[in-house]
């Protein structure tokens, strides 16, 4: 069983998944003029894609800083806390600067500024700026409340005992779903998103609720590091996740479900969950194997600057439609590959010499290198 000083704290096919991922939210915002309705509902759902990104926080932080947290959190929790700024507030930074001087400087910027807007009540506030770093601010309070839930777990045996632990996934799960049908009920059905007592805003927006969709992610990365290694049929997790990206793939094609109560939660993040703790445990499938690929991981690194740069950059797409689908097609493609050369020339020249640069300026506890390695990451 590996310890937190010999883990890497990155599985290169998670790493790759997080570039489609993000892809999936871009075709959320940018959709394609004249396909049909049933391509459109699919491509319209990638909005679910946050909802991975927060689950997968949960599991590579849990992976890296699990025998840690576990013994000592609180020695911990300062180098950790640092390493998360490190990782994201640069880049994040940039953007909102950007966005803020893009629209003429004059919005006050202190919400955004302590990444606190997902806090909002107005969805305006929440999306202002730059849209997509509402994602940024609920990641910020998951990343605080990490400290908090893993000597929970432990307190509660949940680290210990495979069962208590499947069964708190369960119950999480289950309370996902109870809280969608809650507010799926009349009359919040008929809320506007915009409302700040919908669905949309207490499920998808408010941070507090995302702590479910995080401690899935965590229970699975528990799950791999203490459990995974007793398994004796990995080709059962391959099919696992061959199946949990079907489920994925359905739901997002499903109309009914589209911006759903269900939708910004609870449909996805069972099967989220189990897709990357499959890929974890069986890494010598095929789409392990396609997902880990130098390519692929390089676009997977650069993912959070294509994921904050894609609607600042909405001017360029001007939203100029023809009537043929694939002008409107071509187009698509080639701005989408402008905002990947922009993102990865992002992560190259400012995301990792930024985060490298300031994980030097906090004194280094001493530790194995491997392991400070993976709390950088």
């Amino acid at each position: 069983m590996p310890t937190s000083s010999t883990r890497s704290g990155n599985i290169p096919a998670l790493t790759g998944l997080r570039f489609f991922a993000a892809l999936m939210v871009f075709f959320s915002h940018y959709t394609i003029s004249g396909i049909n309705d049933k391509v459109g509902t699919f491509f319209a759902s990638g909005y679910s894609g946050v909802v991975f990104f927060f689950v997968l926080s949960g599991f590579i932080i849990a992976y890296t800083y699990l025998d840690r947290f576990e013994s000592r959190p609180l020695v911990h929790t300062p180098r950790y806390l640092w390493a998360r700024f490190c990782r994201v507030y640069p880049l994040y930074f940039l953007t909102m600067a950007f966005a803020w001087l893009q629209e003429g400087g004059e919005r006050s910027t202190a919400i955004y500024l302590l990444a606190l807007q997902s806090w909002h009540a107005d969805i305006h506030v929440i999306g202002a700026l730059n849209g997509p770093a509402w994602s940024i601010s609920v990641e910020a309070f998951l990343y605080l409340t990490f400290p908090f839930l893993l000597p929970l777990f432990n307190k509660a045996g949940i680290i210990q005992s495979k069962n208590r632990l499947i069964c708190m996934a369960v119950l999480i799960i289950v309370i996902q779903f109870g809280l969608a049908y809650y507010l799926s009920l009349p009359p919040r059905d008929a809320l506007s998103p915009a409302d700040p007592n919908s669905a949309h805003r207490w499920l998808y927006n408010f941070p507090l609720f995302r702590v479910l969709d995080f401690s899935l992610g965590i229970l699975a990365a528990i799950f791999f590091a203490r459990h995974a290694h007793i398994l004796t049929n990995i080709k059962i997790w391959r099919v696992m996740s061959y199946v949990s990206l079907v489920v994925v793939l359905a739901v997002m094609s499903c109309k009914q479900l589209y911006y759903s109560a269900y939708s910004w939660d609870a449909a996805y993040a069972g099967a989220f969950t189990l897709l990357i703790l499959s890929l974890a445990i069986d890494r010598a499938g095929y789409l392990s194997k396609f997902l880990a690929t130098k390519k692929i991981v390089l676009l997977g690194e650069a993912s959070f600057a294509f994921y904050m740069v894609h609607m600042i950059a909405y001017p360029m797409f001007a939203v100029k439609t023809t009537n043929s689908l694939g002008i409107n097609i071509a187009f698509e493609l080639i701005f989408l590959g402008l905002i990947i050369t922009m993102s990865v020339g992002l992560h190259l020249t400012v995301e990792k010499p930024c985060r490298d640069f300031l994980n030097k300026l906090f004194p280094k506890p001493k530790v194995a290198k491997t392991e400070m390695a993976a709390a950088e990451r």
